[in-house]
């Protein structure tokens, strides 16, 4: 929309389409993706130049969104300049008799205009392929779920070729505040920092063979071969249990964890996608629940692997005791005293066997007389 005393020298420049009104110049901003800017016409009111800026700026697209404009106004009118301003349009005060002087300044400023257009295009698209070829998250020290994705592919190929298996172990988080903790999270920004540290403790656990990534803002994915149900269980507890160490949120702040497993056994044309997303699922129907319980594929094979859905084998031990007692939490440790107390019986016994030596010793009676 260009009066034809100012488009003459843009023509010389620039391919110019003109219209005939906002919604013809509408169409053919939707329809024409070469567009680079737009002038509009807010002089003359059947042209409804103002109307046009609007629809662009409230576009969902964002290449028609953010595309530069200049609004052509008669002078002296302040709400036109502040209706403009707000529309993020250059103005440009256009007499009824336009000059040369007046068709040179809305060159440059469409020059300036398509120039930046073109600048931050191009910073977009540099930084969409930095985070693309990025492998690793340097806020969790995780792989990036494209990487995870990638390696986890080469992991199937190499255990359908080798008659072997693949576990993938979907851990879902949450974050609890502890009774009378100062420093509780108290922002989204701040509940996403403790995400990011249990990430970090996540990564500083995991065995060199094995993969992680950090699948959603609440949930992490690791790959691991499986050698067994029962290993692969114990190997899914032990992330458990890391993850809900009293200070890898930060203190004040207590994980709780829901856990899902699919395997490669299962179904062996899955890919890495396939098979995440369906650890996922039952890491969610885990969560959902409010379950302890490893989520498997099905309840057969916690049958056939020993695996007991009311404490999961692996999942406690002295050490983890001791800190959540300390930590207040030893409700949690109740329904596990049975399995800790063997654990500790052979420690009884050497203390014992310590405090009696002779009886240890198994010494010989006095000889008779």
């Amino acid at each position: 929309m260009v009066r034809g005393a100012l488009g003459e020298p843009i023509r010389e420049h620039f391919d110019v389409r003109e219209v005939a009104d906002a919604e013809a110049a509408w169409q053919a901003v939707l329809l024409d993706s070469s567009i680079r800017a737009v002038i509009a016409d807010a002089i003359v009111p059947a042209l409804r130049g103002f109307e046009l800026l609007a629809r662009l700026r409230a576009s969902k697209v964002q290449r028609i969104r953010e595309l530069p404009a200049i609004v052509l106004l008669e002078g002296g009118s302040e709400t036109n300049s502040r209706r403009a301003a707000e529309l993020e349009a250059t103005a440009l005060v256009v007499n009824a008799s336009p000059g040369a002087d007046i068709a040179v300044e809305m060159l440059s400023r469409l020059r300036m205009l398509v120039e930046l257009s073109t600048t931050r295009e191009a910073l977009v698209e540099s930084r969409t392929e930095l985070d693309s070829a990025r492998t690793v998250d340097p806020d969790t020290e995780l792989l990036t779920v494209a990487a995870f994705d990638k390696q986890v592919e080469k992991l199937l190929s190499y255990a359908r070729r080798a008659l072997s298996d693949l576990a993938l172990i979907c851990v879902r988080v949450e974050l609890n505040v502890a009774q009378g903790a100062a420093n509780a999270p108290a922002s989204i920004a701040d509940t996403e920092q403790r995400m990011k540290l249990v990430g970090r403790a996540l990564a500083a656990s995991v065995r060199l063979e094995d993969l992680a990534t950090r699948s959603d803002s609440a949930e992490f994915c690791v790959a691991t071969q499986n050698n067994g149900m029962t290993d692969m269980l114990r190997f899914a507890a032990r992330l458990r249990k890391v993850l809900e160490n009293v200070d890898s949120a930060g203190p004040g702040v207590e994980v709780w964890t829901c856990i899902g497993v699919a395997t490669l056994s299962e179904e062996l044309r899955h890919g890495a996608a396939e098979l995440r997303t369906q650890a996922q699922r039952r890491a969610q129907m885990a969560q959902t629940a409010r379950s302890r319980r490893i989520m498997l594929g099905t309840s057969e094979a916690a049958r056939a692997s020993g695996f007991d859905p009311n404490a999961e084998t692996g999942s406690m031990d002295i050490g983890l005791a001791l800190a959540l007692i300390g930590s207040g939490r030893g409700a949690e440790v109740v329904p596990h005293l049975p399995r800790l107390v063997q654990q500790l019986n052979p420690l009884l016994r050497l203390i014992r066997q310590q405090q009696n030596p002779a009886t240890a010793a198994g010494s010989a009676p006095p000889p008779k007389k």
